[in-house]
């Protein structure tokens, strides 16, 4: 590598706030390997005035500022594609056509007189939400209005029950390899969360986990996407895992928590790699 790389770590500033160790730590393993990098808030941020990096590592949701970093020439990981496609569960349910899913109903953002044709209970959530946020199951009309209520002219997903609800897999991804799973169950409720306090645990794949995760892998990779650094999620349903959503603003907690493996380290190092 000749020099040091200089690179953008680019954050919502309430995104930030809450993972400074996140960001702490990738700066703290850059540095030695000959990478420099900065945070950048997006909420400060004046792209036409500004020294450009050599690379941007998003930990924000906009794939418009990222596609820009692009069409400047600067690697964006993930991609502006990954980010449209992971970030907005409409997106994402499409782009997986053909994969084993639950049932979706789309609602748009007027969705208060918005009809459901799939039977209850259901599972609701808003379309670009993340981290669990105001995912909620719903056993009759009356609560899914309240729901959609919550949501402030948000589009929104109307899911089937998985019939194993409140547990689900997230596998961790690295520029096209799994490098582990974690295992989430609920405490009570449907949502399983770390943060949102779901029990974890270290999970070796089953071979139909491996195989689904792998075929995922590939659809982003010919469809010009490929996975830097994501979480597939998968949940269960009569026993088998099903696609549920792919994260790519992945977070890590929980793998340190259950493991010894250092992801940042090893996403640092591979970044490092491709940039020599």
């Amino acid at each position: 590598m000749n020099g040091m790389k200089t690179g953008w770590l680019l954050y919502d500033r309430g995104d930030y706030e809450v993972n400074r160790l996140f960001a702490e730590h990738i700066q703290k393993k850059a540095e030695p390997i000959g990478l420099s990098i900065q945070v950048v808030l997006t909420e400060t941020l004046r792209f036409e005035d500004a020294d450009l990096p050599d690379f941007v590592i998003s930990r924000q949701r906009n794939h418009r500022l990222s596609q820009a970093f692009e069409q400047a020439g600067i690697p964006v990981f993930n991609s502006s594609r990954v980010c449209k496609i992971c970030n907005d569960k409409r997106n994402t349910h499409r782009f997986l056509e053909g994969f084993p899913q639950m049932k979706t109903v789309f609602i748009d953002a007027e969705h208060p007189n918005s009809p459901q044709s799939l039977p209850f209970p259901l599972v609701v959530k808003p379309a670009t939400g993340h981290g669990g946020d105001r995912v909620s199951l719903v056993e009759n009309e009356s609560q899914l209005q309240a729901a959609l209520a919550d949501f402030a002219n948000e589009p929104a997903l109307l899911q089937e029950l998985a019939s194993n609800a409140g547990r689900d897999l997230r596998v961790y991804v690295l520029f096209g390899h799994i490098v582990a799973g974690v295992m989430r169950t609920a405490r009570s409720g449907i949502v399983s969360n770390f943060k949102r306090g779901g029990d974890v645990a270290l999970h070796t794949l089953t071979d139909a986990e491996a195989a689904l995760a792998q075929a995922v892998i590939r659809r982003f990779e010919e469809q010009g996407a490929p996975l830097s650094f994501a979480g597939i999620d998968f949940l269960y349903h009569n026993g088998n895992p099903v696609m549920n959503e792919v994260e790519d603003v992945v977070g890590s907690r929980m793998l340190y928590q259950v493991s010894d493996i250092d992801i940042i380290d090893l996403y640092i190092i591979e970044i490092a790699r491709r940039l020599s």
